[in-house]
Parts: structure tokens; sequence; C-alpha cells
């Protein structure tokens, strides 16, 4: 009898974990347990029978409240399961234990949920397929993309790459910071994410700078057997009227053409982003976004 367990983090076997992440139909990158343990460290779990399909549980206390949470520079979770296994995600979620009073996270594209009881928001990923050679994978960009790429030329832009993660998660804090409400352990958790990542050779690092070693753009993308994942990046005012993260976008593709690997934009439910990625022809796919708010009626409405 199928049977889903709920684990807290001591008693994960993370063999087995690691094991289902990695033969998963739907595998991503950010279901690791390394992962993991730096972006939401203590992270609990639902696990099906033996790790034939599992959830993770990224979780947070406040006020004494338990609450789940979407992790930074993670686009997605939700359950992943290996091959032939019949999975439906409604379960995982009433498996949820009901200390967690408040929900705020991101299933992955292949959840599909029927439950009535969680309130769902449609959000938005783009996709660029990487089976054919560069020259045919460009003839899809966008007359704007071909002109940015061609204003790169003539500003001269050079491009360097192995650049330490920390280095670009300083220059994206730096550049952003007005704009986003990260904290510091956020960018420390990242950092420590994109340094296993290189460790593995699953991360790859790009800055843009002018010919006088100004930097003006900067680029970390991760990769796994499937996907290439433009996880964080931008640009400086100069870089923009440059076209300097085009370039840095476009080198990426690049480096990943006849790979067969599919390119994941990643943070497309943004307009500006999602502008910025059409531009690379890539296509819209859909996934949700889950809320539940369980909490006490004087902290409910606070979370609304």
């Amino acid at each position: 009898m199928s049977k889903i367990r709920y684990i807290q983090h001591a008693a994960i076997d993370k063999a087995k974990w690691n094991s289902c992440i990695s033969n998963a139909d739907n595998s991503l990158v950010y279901g690791y347990t390394w992962w993991l343990d730096n972006i939401s460290p203590g992270w609990h779990a639902l696990v099906l029978n033996d790790y034939d399909a599992v959830m993770p549980l990224t979780w947070r206390k406040k006020y004494g409240i338990y609450y789940l949470y979407q992790p930074f520079c993670t686009a997605m979770l939700g359950v992943f399961h290996k091959p032939g296994i019949k999975v439906k995600a409604d379960d995982f979620l009433d498996a949820i234990p009901a200390k967690f009073r408040y929900w705020d996270i991101d299933m992955n594209e292949q959840n599909v949920l029927e439950n009535k009881s969680v309130t769902t928001y449609t959000r938005i990923n783009q996709l660029l397929h990487l089976s054919g050679k560069y020259h045919d994978v460009q003839k899809s960009y966008s007359r704007l993309a071909k002109r940015k790429l061609s204003k790169a030329t003539e500003n001269g832009i050079m491009l360097k790459q192995s650049v330490s993660p920390k280095i670009i998660v300083e220059l994206y804090k730096n550049e952003y910071y007005r704009q986003h409400r990260n904290t510091q352990d956020d960018y420390i958790a990242l950092i420590n994410c994109c340094e296993t990542a290189m460790h593995k050779g699953m991360a790859e690092t790009y800055i843009a700078t002018f010919p006088d070693g100004e930097v003006v753009a900067f680029y970390i993308v991760l990769k796994d057997k499937s996907f290439v994942y433009s996880l964080l990046g931008g640009s400086t005012a100069k870089g923009k009227d440059a076209g300097a993260f085009y370039f840095l976008t476009d080198a990426a593709i690049k480096d990943h053409c006849t790979s067969g690997k599919t390119f994941r934009f990643e943070g497309s439910d943004i307009e500006g982003i999602a502008f910025f990625n059409g531009q690379f022809g890539a296509e819209s796919i859909t996934y949700l976004h889950l809320q539940q708010n369980r909490l006490p009626v004087f902290l409910k409405y606070l979370k609304k």
C-alpha cells in the first residue's frame, strides 16, 4: 500500500533522495539535497514509499508559527517522482502536517492539482530548446536581440568566465539592493549553493566588461543533464545601454547549443524579464503557485 511519510531533516536518507531526484522524469537541480541544505537549512520532506516520489518542505517559524515558503533563487520545487511512478500532487498536499499554517510555494510544471481548498495562481516560465547548432538557434532571436548584440560588439564588450560566484552575487546585490528585500543570510546561502554547484561542475559564471575592465554585466547559470538554468544576473546602467546582458545571455546559450538541453529562463512572471527572455525565441509554459492561509484570526489578514 502506498504511503506518504512526513520526515524531519535529520531522518532524510539523502542518498535515496538524490537518487530519486536524479532519475525523476521532472528532475530539477533545485531538488537535490546539496541545494536545499544550503538555501533552506533544516528543510523537511514528504516521501512516498522508499523514495519513489518526494516533496521538499522548505519552512520557517515566526511568532511560534510554522509556515512554508519559496526559498531565494529557487524557481520551483513541488513533487518529484521516479519514472513509471503514478503520483497525485494532491496526495502530497494532503500529507503536509497541519502545523504548517501558511503556505506560499511554487510547484514544478509537471505537477497538476485538483485540490480546491488551496488557492492557486498560474505562473509563467520560458524555455528555449538547444537541440540545434548556434546559427540555427540564433535564427529565433528577435531583431531587437540581434541589434543589442551588434551594439555590444560596437562597444567592445569583453567576456570573462569562471569567476567566483561570490563576486557575481555581490555585484548583483550592490546593483539591485533597492529593488529587492533579500537578507544577507539569503545571499550567503546562495553563494554556498553556487560554490557547491561549481565544485560539482553544475554552474558557470560570466562577466561582461568594457575594454578598460569596468564590469557592466554579470551572470550565473546552473546546468544538469536536461537543463541550463538562468539563475542570477543583471547589468549596470552603462551595461544596459551597451547591450551587455544580451551579450552574456547569448554567450550562455552559445556554450550549450547542440547539447540537446533546454534553457530555462526562470523569473518570467515579471513583465520586463518576460519581454527580455522572449527576444531569444523562448516559449512560455505554466506552473502553479500555491497559497494556503490557516493562520489564527489575529494574524490571518496580515498575510493577505
